[in-house]
């Protein structure tokens, strides 16, 4: 099977559980001073009011929340990569969403609304998460980034699947250069897990139209929002990231096994540190403002 990101309308896998919103504005991450090497940016997905896929303890592993998962790592990615030399953005800091106030980001005329209950209504949870992604892909623009690196793990009805893939959009101008990044993401997640001993599956780099799109009253994505080509329909208004990226999913947390491993953070380590090796070798080959 291939799982369906919650980022491509709304998630089977539980991902984009309605939560209570964080009411905290998300702040920007302090910028490197000095010569830099490029400027990446960082998406901890999820966040807010959509943890993404969160698991159970089980006896094989214990109980995950992606969102927290994602930041956490963001966080160790851009301190590795700032000691490297390069400027770092991230759109998101905190557990807040980055929209929390629920503006109207994308400009459609749409947005959240909250029930009796305190949560965002099912019939407006697409307007929420398209008025936060576009809150994402500006920062990303606004900072000029050289690259998009979006942070997710996997999560899936059957538990026995598991695995690493790094999604690309391709159909972009700069589709070659993301599905390079894509590449060179893959092969060191594969470098890193190998020297750690961790026996888990390949799936590949896909490009995102290989995804099973989640048909809905709203309609469907064919791409993966934070790196797609953007729309312009009344009710999927989206503006594109304007820079190669990827969508990172290194574990399945629905997976006992992958789940145990990502638990641990010494392999987040080893996770972070492919990303940035696979950052490394990126701009090796790209240089920042080369293109």
């Amino acid at each position: 099977p291939t799982p369906t990101p919650s980022q491509i309308g709304s998630a089977p896998n539980g991902g984009g559980q309605v939560l209570a919103g964080a009411t905290a504005q998300a702040t920007r991450s302090t910028e490197a001073t000095g010569p830099s090497r490029g400027t990446v940016c960082i998406d901890a997905g999820h966040g807010g009011w959509d943890r993404g896929f969160r698991r159970l303890s089980t006896s094989g592993a214990p109980e995950l929340d992606e969102a927290a998962i994602n930041l956490g790592m963001a966080w160790m990615l851009k301190d590795r990569l700032e000691r490297e030399g390069f400027r770092v953005v991230m759109t998101r800091t905190s557990g807040a969403s980055v929209n929390s106030t629920y503006a109207d980001v994308n400009e459609d005329g749409n947005t959240a609304r909250i029930g009796s209950d305190g949560l965002i209504t099912q019939a407006s949870r697409q307007y929420a998460e398209r008025d936060e992604f576009q809150a994402r892909i500006n920062i990303c623009n606004e900072a000029e980034a050289d690259i998009l690196v979006s942070l997710h793990t996997n999560g899936y009805s059957d538990s026995t699947v598991r695995g690493y893939e790094v999604l690309y959009t391709r159909e972009r101008p700069f589709g070659q250069l993301s599905f390079d990044l894509a590449t060179f993401v893959y092969r060191q997640l594969n470098a890193h897990y190998a020297e750690a001993g961790f026996d888990t599956e390949g799936r590949g780099v896909k490009p995102d139209t290989d995804l099973q799109n989640q048909r809905h009253e709203y309609g469907s994505e064919r791409h993966l929002i934070m790196t797609g080509p953007g729309n312009e329909g009344p009710l999927d208004r989206i503006v594109p990231s304007e820079m190669p990226g990827v969508v990172i999913e290194p574990v399945f947390i629905s997976n006992d096994a992958d789940a145990a491993f990502l638990a641990q953070a010494e392999n987040q380590a080893v996770m972070v540190d492919g990303y940035a090796e696979a950052i490394l070798q990126y701009f090796e080959t790209h240089p920042a403002g080369s293109e």
